[in-house]
């Protein structure tokens, strides 16, 4: 026999490793268990990114004004050139507001392909909201989403939040003169300042930076955007990280890693690499730059593999010895075992190389990275590194499809651990992405809405909970919805919206929004599951707790409204036996809180219109509550007797 032997195992714990080929895992992964690998509550992420910024963030010109007009109007639009930093600028605004109790908030402009551009339900009571629209560049969209600022800011002052809009690059003059006392523009911060900055954040001493060598202050004096001021400043202290040279050499590495100067580089080693093998251990080894030798190694040859290479006819002992093959790609193994090439930012030069002269090349390694995300040997560092890679070359060029291409892949069979993860972090890079963020925000909505396997449901569901939700948790409450009603033998996507609404009151009001509406427009096929995710979510302990001003949801006569209408639903599509907990837990509520008795009994009341059918079991659901509690029998007959008076005035007999 000629074929290669290996062993296949599942495991829930750890390998086990019976045979003389290779070993490959198939690790079962709870939801739960992706969940946590996903990272951190949605609210930290968003903290977290916020302090990142703080730490590294440097006051524009224009700021103190901004900050003045902020405070004094509620409301405050940024201008400026791209790549000045207005996001930036936009957040920090926000973030010197906040005293921990307020919940921070952006609206994105027609996402969902609604009939307003901006949804002023999103805008919550003391929120402070971001709405970002230096990507609305078309006439067309700026017109329309101009037309309505006037009432988003209308919105945010009758809620007492703070409003920071980022205008489109080029709107003075522009701008709607009602709307232009509003208006500051923010110049760019001094280039110098920023990337010290940067620097200090990362803990490299003043003593080791002070001078300032010509090729840096070439590049800053070329106005570049703070965010490659940014990718600058990382790219110098990782070059500190590998090297013991001073400052001039750090920015000169990463400055040619910045600009992409070893292209030529690769270009003249690839000519003297003629061969097959070679090649594919150069990729791979820039791929998984960092790795163990031996997770290179089979790497390597599972490229070869994927692009069809013919395997070579000799004996093993004749083979190349793997240390000799590194040499001649210019890389080593350290200390450790793991492969580095020599030169700083090689790794990122080759890379892009393959990626940009061999586009043919890009669906063989699309499948090739997913199939070695299994790989034995490889640490998760690994795999998050590789992912990341080959994330980088598909947004860096324009092609987020084959991004998410990686994520169908990953998902399909067979269905590990590690390539559940790799799934995750994949749609992780890409809703970060700022040019693409949207592309696949979009992509993974028209995926909730179809029927898609288990695992990659699974998958959808983290990355909506944890990751869009961070900034974005409307997006994420919609999505959520799809994927929950589609669910079958899980409930994770329904509990996962759960757990986000019942972080933010404000985001509560808005799925039963949301619920309400779909009741009344859906077809029949989704108004069951919605009824019972209204009853699910329709819970009177928040909706009477005080607000930022001491005002419940409840109080509201909107909400009053609303939850009305969903209750009237609810009572034609749900039997007696599905809504009476809820309806009693209403009752119990109103019984205990004399405050919000009168909202909560009318809206149930008024809930049941004017159909006895209706009304008569709701009496005796009120009558069955009282009956049951230990308040006494002249305070149960007290209250059932109020539920009977409010039936009567909504039947027209009340003075009769």
């Amino acid at each position: 026999m000629n074929g290669r032997s290996g062993t296949f195992v599942e495991s829930n714990y750890g390998a086990t490793h019976t045979g003389d080929g290779d070993q490959y895992v198939t690790q079962h992964i709870s939801f739960t268990q992706l969940a946590q690998a996903a990272g951190k509550d949605p609210r930290r992420i968003a903290g977290d990114q916020l302090a990142w910024l703080r730490k590294r963030f440097v006051p524009p010109p224009g700021l103190a004004r901004a900050r003045r007009v902020l405070e004094c109007n509620g409301t405050v639009f940024l201008d400026g050139a791209p790549g000045a930093g207005r996001r930036s600028a936009a957040w920090m605004l926000l973030n010197e507001l906040y005293s921990g109790r307020e919940t921070f908030h952006e609206i994105l402009p027609d996402e969902d392909g609604g009939q307003r551009c901006l949804d002023l339900d999103q805008v919550g009571d003391d929120a402070l909201i971001l709405v970002d629209l230096s990507a609305s560049a078309d006439e067309q969209t700026w017109s329309k989403v101009q037309g309505e600022l006037h009432d988003l800011r209308v919105a945010a002052h009758d809620h007492a939040a703070r409003l920071v809009v980022v205008l489109p690059a080029g709107t003075a003059g522009r701008l709607q003169p009602d709307l232009s006392a509003f208006r500051i523009e923010i110049t760019r911060p001094p280039e110098q300042t920023v990337f010290q900055r940067y620097l200090r954040a990362a803990d490299i001493p003043v003593a080791e930076t002070d001078s300032s060598p010509e090729p840096l202050s070439d590049f800053l004096a070329g106005a570049p955007s703070m965010r490659k001021i940014a990718d600058l400043a990382e790219l110098v202290v990782e070059a500190r990280e590998r090297s013991e040279s001073g400052f001039a050499a750090w920015c000169e590495d990463a400055l040619a890693v910045l600009d992409n100067r070893q292209s030529t580089r690769v270009t003249e080693k690839l000519t003297i690499l003629r061969e097959g093998p070679q090649r594919a251990l150069l990729l791979a080894t820039a791929m998984m730059h960092g790795a163990r030798a031996e997770a290179i190694h089979r790497a390597t040859a599972a490229l070869l593999r994927e692009v069809g290479h013919p395997q070579a006819d000799l004996p093993l002992l004749e083979h190349t010895d793997l240390t000799v093959r590194l040499k001649e790609i210019d890389s080593s193994t350290d200390a450790s075992g793991r492969v580095r090439f020599g030169k700083f930012g090689y790794d990122s030069a080759v890379r892009s190389h393959f990626w940009t002269h061999w586009p043919e090349l890009r669906k063989p390694i699309q499948k090739w990275v997913t199939g070695i995300v299994d790989l034995p040997g490889l640490e998760q560092s690994d795999r998050d590194e590789l992912v990341k890679r080959f994330a980088q070359q598909c947004l860096r060029d324009g092609h987020p499809n084959m991004l998410l291409d990686l994520v169908w892949q990953c998902t399909g069979a067979p269905v590990t651990r590690f390539r559940l993860e790799a799934s995750v972090q994949a749609l992780r890079h890409g809703l970060g992405d700022e040019a693409h963020g949207r592309f696949f925000r979009q992509r993974i909505l028209d995926a909730a809405r179809s029927s898609v396997s288990r695992e990659l449901a699974q998958v959808l569901t983290v990355t909506c909970w944890k990751m869009i939700a961070a900034h974005h948790p409307d997006q994420a409450l919609v999505r959520l919805h799809h994927l929950a009603r589609r669910e079958t033998g899980t409930a994770h996507a329904r509990d996962a919206l759960a757990q986000i609404v019942g972080s933010d009151t404000q985001l509560r009001i808005w799925m039963l929004k949301r619920l309400v509406h779909r009741l009344q427009s859906e077809n029949e096929r989704w108004r069951r599951f919605d009824a019972d995710l209204f009853l699910e979510l329709a819970d009177p302990i928040p909706l009477t707790a005080p607000g930022p001003h001491a005002h419940s949801p409840l109080s509201d006569p909107g909400v009053q409204e609303q939850l009305t209408a969903g209750w009237h639903l609810v009572f034609l599509l749900c039997s007696y036996e599905v809504w009476r907990p809820q309806a009693q837990h209403w009752f119990r509520a109103a019984l205990e809180d004399e405050a919000h008795r009168g909202p909560l009994l009318d809206v149930l009341i008024r809930g049941g219109g004017q159909r006895t059918d209706l009304l008569a079991p709701l009496y005796v659901a009120a009558r069955d509550l009282a009956s049951s509690s230990a308040d006494g029998q002249e305070r149960s007959a007290l209250f059932t007797g109020l539920v009977r008076q409010k039936i009567d005035t909504v039947l027209g007999l009340r003075g009769l």
